[in-house]
């Protein structure tokens, strides 16, 4: 027979097989505990190790535990009923949550404004009187134009040229006499109606070359006299065209006014009444509301 070798039996060979099938079977029982700890459940005796030799009295006896039901489990090769199981750990149970839930104090709703009742007139609204508007007003009729400077002691005359007339004038007079008057009237209603129609007056006035604004300005009094003339006649003043040329007379007498109709239908000139005009020269400043006309 065969022994182990690990195993000392001096004795007799029974005792030493016994003892090896004993380690055997703890090995057995080590292995399917560890196989199936799930299904195992071990029960501890704590009074069994009060019965080994030396043991210390027990100080107070345990109550008494509750045995739990045991699970169906394998059956377990027998094994050594005094050696205790090693003691697990007791888990530790996990903390309950808590089941109080903070409570949040009622708010209390808020109040919705309310709209003012709207307030309606009792009466209707008193009607409103607009003022009327004043119409505008008229509009500012012209002045009329002087009337022409006229006088019984006037020495003026009149004399009918090819284009018009000339009127001559007494030494330093600018007035026109009642027969140089009438004269104009007559070559206003005899001349050619219409816009195209116009009247070119040309004044002179003897003076000397040292004093040449002095006959300028008495020419151009002249030419006002018989521009007046036209305009009572019924002659717009925009169809009027004045000259004031002062001493510069020409041939002609130093003293006078030509007038001379101009336009389409108007009477060619003849040499007659050109001759004795100056050549035209820059007129003198003329008043307001007069034309002036250059060759």
């Amino acid at each position: 027979m065969k022994v182990d070798k690990g195993v000392h039996c001096p004795l007799s060979p029974v005792p030493c097989i016994l003892t090896a099938m004993r380690q055997v079977s703890l090995m057995l029982a080590g292995l399917l505990c560890a196989a199936a700890p799930a299904l195992a459940q071990v029960t501890v005796d704590l009074h069994a190790l009060d019965a080994l030799p030396g043991a210390r009295p027990p100080a107070q006896e345990a109550p008494p535990r509750r045995a739990l039901p045991k699970p169906a489990s394998r059956p377990l090769a027998s094994s050594r009923p005094n050696k205790p199981a090693p003691r697990q750990p007791a888990a530790t149970p996990a903390p309950e949550p808590s089941t109080t839930t903070a409570t949040q104090a009622p708010t209390a709703p808020q109040a919705v404004p309310v709209p003012p009742a709207a307030t309606l007139p009792a009466a209707p609204p008193p009607t409103i009187a607009l003022a009327p508007v004043p119409p505008p007003p008229p509009a500012a009729q012209a002045a009329p134009p002087p009337p022409p400077p006229i006088s019984d002691t006037a020495a003026s005359a009149a004399n009918a040229t090819g284009a018009g007339l000339r009127v001559t004038f007494g030494t330093g007079e600018t007035d026109l006499s009642p027969a140089s008057a009438t004269a104009i009237q007559n070559l206003v209603r005899t001349a050619p109606q219409g816009d195209s129609t116009s009247f070119n007056v040309v004044a002179y006035a003897a003076g000397t070359p040292e004093d040449p604004s002095t006959a300028r300005r008495l020419s151009l009094s002249r030419a006002l006299a018989v521009r007046s003339a036209l305009i009572a006649d019924g002659v717009s003043s925009t169809r009027i065209y004045v000259r004031a040329l002062g001493a510069l007379a020409g041939d002609g007498p130093p003293d006078r006014v030509d007038l001379s109709v101009l336009g389409s239908n108007a009477p060619a000139a003849s040499p007659a009444s050109t001759q004795g005009q100056a050549p035209a020269s820059a007129p003198g400043p003329a008043p307001a509301g007069v034309k002036s006309q250059q060759q």
